[in-house]
């Protein structure tokens, strides 16, 4: 199982085709309140972010992450456009496990999602 929080439709239509191809269950989410509702429901083995999300706010988002307990937190990979080197830098500091550009997320999402199963 993944969530995937993100605005981006197009990304997300990928994602989900790769995740029905390795059938995988993967749910998207728009916004940090509803992606972490669906982590705490779910317990998804991995939590995919959009560090782009229009309105997210990364520390916040790690927090709350962080804070489930441990059976809950799934592994969590963010990712941005690699000239967004603000929203990596603090991705990486609220504790992401996995922080890439979206180049590095285009070219590895099969891979990444194919692991999580």
């Amino acid at each position: 199982m993944i969530i995937f929080l993100t605005a981006d439709l197009m990304m997300a239509s990928t994602a989900s085709s790769y995740a029905r191809q390795k059938k995988v269950t993967l749910q998207t989410a728009t916004s940090a309140e509803s992606a972490i509702t669906l982590v705490k429901e779910a317990r998804p083995h991995l939590f995919l972010v959009d560090l782009q999300t229009p309105g997210l706010e990364i520390a916040a988002l790690g927090d709350a992450v962080r804070g489930l307990p441990d059976a809950v937190c799934p592994m969590t990979i963010g990712y941005a456009q690699h000239v967004n080197l603000e929203s990596l830098d603090e991705a990486r500091r609220a504790g992401f496990d996995q922080v890439l550009t979206r180049g590095q997320f285009n070219q590895q999402v099969g891979a990444i999602i194919a692991e999580a199963k």
